[in-house]
């Protein structure tokens, strides 16, 4: 199997995340409606798919530097350790209200995130939303910000989008490369239909950043030797994170809850976790960038091949 070549270093700012407007936790507490954000997270409540815009545009918007974006509140998968309430009756913010959004943080906004919380491409008419970004972008925006969309990847084929490559990156969850695992982690998901939309879009936008996530668990530590390699020459991805999975909060109704009533093994100890750094730095490609770099926080670990930063 073939090294791809490697690429210039791509450069990010990082950027703040103080002063945030809306919390997923707890969408309607006014205590979250910061007067003057610079942070905004917007997504559709359960029941009051506006709720956040209508407040949101009340406020002072003219130090907003980062806007994370959920258009809908759905998903098509189960994923095992999910922490996120995936269980709520269909809800849509409107075209017109995310083009008001970018129109007021223009001036500012630095990086946008569309798909922070729950599935993106769920959202039939999500490229209009691409579109309306692409547009506002090149008529509004002082500098063009940095455009990222978060998904599973599945539905990246059924959507045939026109804007993707309007994009700087694009965040794909993949939690094995080994079928068997990656459907028992990621259920309801066709492990042949995630690679054929990356390898799909790989080739159609040679520009556009891949980036895969990879929550190791109890399931899938095992799969990390093979998994790197995978990625990165089987699917020509530009980076990679492998982060410990989180189980110590989550959400009424998440799929997370479900799997600890079951009593399935999901998270691992420390010492399964210092195994899982040993296999990272052993099997990271050389070839492709410097050494892995291991984030001080216990929760993150950055794998970074061809960026210096991953932020949403």
């Amino acid at each position: 199997m073939k090294t791809v070549n490697k690429k210039e270093r791509v450069q990010q700012e990082v950027i703040c995340n103080e002063d945030q407007f809306g919390h997923w936790g707890d969408p309607e507490n006014e205590k979250f409606f910061h007067p003057k954000p610079k942070v905004l997270n917007i997504f559709p409540i359960e029941g009051k798919a506006e709720k956040l815009v209508e407040e949101v545009l009340k406020r002072d918007l003219t130090k907003v530097i980062k806007f994370r974006f959920d258009p809908i509140n759905v998903c098509n998968l189960a994923c095992v350790f999910c922490t996120t309430d995936l269980q709520a009756k269909h809800s849509q913010i409107s075209l017109d209200s995310f083009k008001k959004i970018l129109e007021k943080t223009s001036n500012t906004c630095k990086r946008i995130s569309i798909g922070c919380s729950y599935e993106p491409l769920m959202a039939k008419n999500i490229d209009e939303y691409l579109l309306i970004a692409k547009e506002i972008i090149s008529k509004n925006f002082k500098e063009k910000p940095i455009v990222t969309m978060i998904t599973n990847g599945l539905l990246l084929e059924k959507r045939k989008l026109k804007n993707l490559g309007f994009l700087d990156w694009i965040h794909i969850s993949v939690h094995s490369h080994i079928k068997e695992n990656f459907e028992k982690i990621e259920q309801k998901a066709k492990f042949e239909d995630l690679v054929a939309g990356i390898k799909d879009i790989r080739t159609k936008y040679k520009d556009l950043n891949i980036h895969i996530e990879f929550v190791a668990n109890k399931e899938n530590k095992n799969d990390i030797e093979g998994f790197i390699p995978w990625a990165f020459n089987e699917l020509k991805v530009d980076s990679l994170n492998i982060r410990r999975v989180s189980i110590s909060s989550y959400a009424p109704r998440s799929y997370l809850e479900q799997s600890l009533k079951k009593n399935m093994l999901i998270g691992i100890s420390d010492e399964e976790w210092n195994d899982v750094q040993f296999k990272i730095s052993k099997s990271w490609p050389s070839k492709l960038s410097t050494t892995p770099s291991f984030n001080s926080e216990d929760q993150i670990l950055k794998k970074q091949a061809m960026t210096d930063v991953i932020e949403l």
